[in-house]
This record gives C-alpha cells, sequence and structure tokens, in this order.
C-alpha cells in the first residue's frame, strides 16, 4: 500500500496497524549520553523523543513542499 492510500484511509476513519521498524544511526557516545540524560529529565524516553521529533519533521516539510508549490503557482499566474 502506497503512502497516499494509507493517509486516505486514515482520513476517512480506517485504521491501519503501522509496521515497526528499528533504526539504527551512528553518533559520538557523548552526544547519546547527553541526550539520554536531557530527555530523561524531562520524564520521557528516548524512543518517544525522536519518534515525536522525526514526526514533526515530517510535517515540516511536507509543509514547506506545499508552500513551495504554491508560490510557484502564484508567481506561474503573474506572469
Amino acid at each position: 500500500m502506497s503512502g497516499t492510500q494509507k493517509k486516505m484511509k486514515e482520513r476517512i476513519g480506517i485504521k491501519i496497524d503501522p509496521k515497526i521498524v528499528r533504526v539504527s544511526i551512528e553518533i559520538p557516545e557523548q552526544i547519546r549520553d547527553d541526550f539520554r540524560d536531557a530527555v530523561e529529565r524531562n520524564g520521557k524516553s528516548m524512543k518517544d523523543v525522536l519518534r515525536l521529533y522525526m514526526q514533526k519533521y515530517t510535517w515540516k516539510q511536507s509543509e514547506l513542499q506545499r508552500n513551495r508549490q504554491k508560490s510557484r503557482q502564484t508567481i506561474g499566474t503573474k506572469i
């Protein structure tokens, strides 16, 4: 099922069970430790913080893309 099909089903209220995958990244140990300490001080888990960040990042990028397309369309109609 494509991403567009999933989004359409979500809009009409059909629940979709997401496939869970493991993500592995290589970062310096100190960054990992500092991040872990920071999220734990706020009562969260690294997994939850990273998941939310990825969702927000994806949403923000799609918003930026839509805005660029609107801007191009507006420029095209002014010519």
